[in-house]
């Protein structure tokens, strides 16, 4: 592994329990200065194992120099900054400053502040369009244009996001949500991390899937499952939803690295044990409080659908779409909408769901995604018509963001257009 990967992976590993715990000692008003300490420990890091090579532990390695980078901001910061509340007494005198970071890395902070962190992000003065972007920012670790594709914006309105956001922070204390506050902010939290997933599942980097995302996902939802007074029976279902796509990880994507679409999977390489987890957890979320199904519940029922069946042709798309007239009820989202139309398409035909995207499209509903042309080029290409299929893949082809997408929808279509 070379030094470059040793420090990606490192990074992936560490900066979530980083930026929590030095955002914890600075305070949520100085998230920038965080973000500036955690950067200058990673850069120490590359420059000295340039020189001396990895040291056997590079987590402690890292961890001890985020504390002296953390100690002598603090010393440099304290006259013209004000640090988190229960801390500030201590970080004030020399006496006590060395003592109070150390503590606050210690490993029984680690969870805890990772939760903290989680819940800060959404507090109720965070802007609603900022939450999201902030956790997946900061505390996930995601690119300015992966925000954007995950949120289906520009790149520009993630900046300008980001900005309100930090500037909202100033009066924000490190802590859990209120009670009656707890609810919208753990909405906001699943629908952070459902995001995380995705975008790992369909990454905008050179890799179409990257794990290492869809597994910090599944910890960090595992982290709020954990503790028993958070969880709810949508972060189970959740859950669930996760492990049920996990398993089908290893089947899609060739030795080339290509995309594999699902009814071309060799189902044999899907991950049994994280299907049985899948079921496991769906299971368990059906018997927690008592409410009506959510998204995450009729996703994770759509996804066990596609998991029981032995081949892509014995898929049961009448129960799908089903499910799905269900999803639209609660989350009439274009999205769900539009992989509602491609269940119709493999139940009823392509000329049944033409219709129901060409109505996606006339709103001007999901701008700033190539799905709605992928789409309808494959529907198209599938029912005979190839000059609307043409015309379709061109706009999807010019919209596509990466070129794992743009290989996947050409070879998609073609493969439509081909008889059987």
């Amino acid at each position: 592994m070379t030094l470059a990967h040793e420090i990606e992976s490192l990074y992936r590993r560490e900066s979530r329990r980083l930026i929590s715990v030095l955002t914890r000692i600075l305070g949520p008003g100085n998230l920038e200065l965080a973000e500036d300490v955690m950067q200058e420990a990673f850069v120490s890091a590359l420059r000295e194992w340039t020189r001396t090579g990895v040291p056997d532990n590079p987590s402690a390695w890292l961890l001890t120099t985020a504390r002296h980078r953390a100690i002598d901001a603090i010393r440099r910061e304290r006259t013209r900054r004000t640090f988190a509340a229960d801390l500030a007494m201590y970080l004030d005198s020399e006496w006590t400053l060395a003592h109070a970071v150390e503590d606050a890395f210690g490993e029984g902070w680690a969870s805890d502040d990772q939760l903290r962190m989680i819940f800060m992000c959404c507090h109720p003065t965070v802007p609603l369009d900022g939450r999201v972007t902030l956790i997946l920012r900061t505390l996930c670790g995601l690119s300015v244009p992966a925000i954007a594709r995950a949120l289906l914006t520009t790149e520009a309105a993630i900046y300008k996001r980001l900005y309100r956001t930090r500037q909202a922070l100033r009066d924000v204390r490190f802590e859990l949500p209120a009670d009656e506050d707890r609810p919208a902010a753990l909405d906001t939290v699943h629908t952070a991390l459902y995001l995380l997933f995705n975008e790992g599942h369909l990454s905008t980097g050179d890799k179409p899937l990257l794990r290492e995302l869809c597994r910090d996902a599944m910890l960090l939802v595992k982290l709020i499952i954990d503790e028993s007074s958070f969880a709810t029976s949508q972060t189970v279902a959740l859950m669930a939803l996760m492990c049920f796509t996990a398993a089908r990880f290893d089947a899609r994507v060739d030795e080339s690295g290509r995309l594999i679409p699902l009814d071309q999977q060799d189902r044999s390489r899907w991950d049994t044990s994280l299907i049985r987890q899948g079921f496991a957890y769906l299971w368990r979320s059906s018997g927690m409080e008592a409410t009506a199904a959510t998204r995450f519940h009729l996703e994770a029922a759509i996804a066990a659908r596609h998991c029981e069946t032995a081949t892509f042709d014995e898929t049961d798309w009448g129960s799908i779409c089903r499910l799905y007239d269900r999803l639209i009820e609660v989350d009439g989202s274009p999205m769900a909408r539009l992989n509602r139309a491609v269940a119709i398409s493999f139940r009823d035909g392509p000329q049944a769901a033409i219709p129901v995207v060409e109505g996606i499209r006339a709103a001007g509903e999901l701008p700033h995604t190539h799905a709605v042309a992928a789409v309808l080029a494959h529907l198209y290409a599938r029912a005979g018509s190839p000059e609307p299929a043409r015309q379709f893949l061109d706009e999807a082809l010019t919209q596509a963001r990466t070129a794992h997408e743009r290989e996947l929808i050409a070879r998609q279509v073609d493969r439509a257009r081909r008889p059987g």
